[in-house]
């Protein structure tokens, strides 16, 4: 699939002598583990001071297109994002709200939007929490335009 619907977050799983998390392979349109073995995740939330998403790649791979007062708002500003346009890239998705729009610049040099729904920070326990439900679209082309 080229688009769907998917909450991450930072939770930590063990495998052998490794601990992973969960990330988003656009490729695959899927939840994959982030071992170092198996390289195939796009992005993944974490928690710092506060929630945000990053890469995997060596280039900045963020643009953010804009923060809306409502869901209706965000809606029609993602689903009116035809094309990656003129950007910025920035290193990481932050702050991470609810109601925003990105562009994201795969390691493979190709094009994905996200739209935020739900973001979840929680610092009460011994480490901090994060998660976030996002809407996608991935251009497995390569090419700008979005399909």
């Amino acid at each position: 699939p080229n688009s769907g619907t998917i909450t991450l977050d930072n939770v930590l799983y063990a495998s052998g002598s490794y601990y992973y998390s969960l990330g988003l392979s656009f490729e695959e349109g899927k939840a994959v583990p982030t071992l170092p073995d198996a390289n195939r995740y796009d992005i993944i939330v974490q928690a710092g001071s506060e929630p945000f998403l990053s890469a995997n790649t060596l280039e900045p791979a963020f643009a953010f297109k804009g923060e809306y007062g409502s869901e209706g708002e965000a809606i029609n500003a993602f689903d009116a994002l035809a094309s990656v346009g003129t950007v910025s890239y920035i290193d990481l998705a932050l702050p991470l709200k609810a109601n925003q729009v990105w562009v994201i610049r795969t390691r493979d040099n190709k094009y994905a939007k996200i739209r935020t729904i739900a973001v979840t920070y929680d610092t009460s326990g011994a480490d901090p929490f994060a998660s976030c439900k996002f809407e996608w679209v991935f251009q497995p082309d390569g090419s700008k335009q979005f399909p």
